[in-house]
């Protein structure tokens, strides 16, 4: 009589673990194809180069459908760094680019293209990661 009580609690507690791991595994395959649909949009709204909209990491995220704190995670996964430094460096390459590409073009212009409107932010984030300011990287690279 006693074999068969023990049994029985064996069993139930095995399944009870059978379940509760078939239910994790159903939780990770959701996050799992969550994650990668905020990655498909992610991607897609780069190569739209929507980091040149002028909106707080708020607005791109609403954008993208999630949250601040799920774009902050994917973008330190998938590019090793934050959200604002990843958009920065991004928006001061196209900012060379075109500071090259067409030398009468006024580098506040230039800015509100790359999406930094604001003139003297513009100068502070170039200088921050070029150390110079535009119009200086400029007549370097003339």
């Amino acid at each position: 009589m006693k074999k068969i009580t023990i049994i029985g609690h064996l069993t139930a507690k095995i399944g009870r673990v059978v379940l509760n791991h078939a239910a994790v595994k159903s939780l990770q395959s959701k996050w799992q194809n969550r994650e990668s649909e905020l990655l498909a949009r992610t991607e897609k709204w780069i190569s739209a180069k929507g980091w040149q909209e002028d909106l707080s990491m708020a607005g791109v995220a609403a954008r993208l459908g999630t949250d601040t704190d799920k774009l902050s995670v994917l973008f330190r996964k998938r590019f090793g760094i934050r959200f604002l430094e990843w958009r920065r460096q991004v928006r001061i390459e196209e900012a060379k680019r075109l500071l090259l590409e067409d030398k009468t073009i006024p580098t506040a212009l230039i800015g509100e293209a790359v999406g930094i409107p604001d003139r003297s932010n513009f100068r502070r984030q170039f200088k921050m990661v070029t150390g110079y300011t535009p119009a200086e990287w400029r007549r370097l690279k003339h």
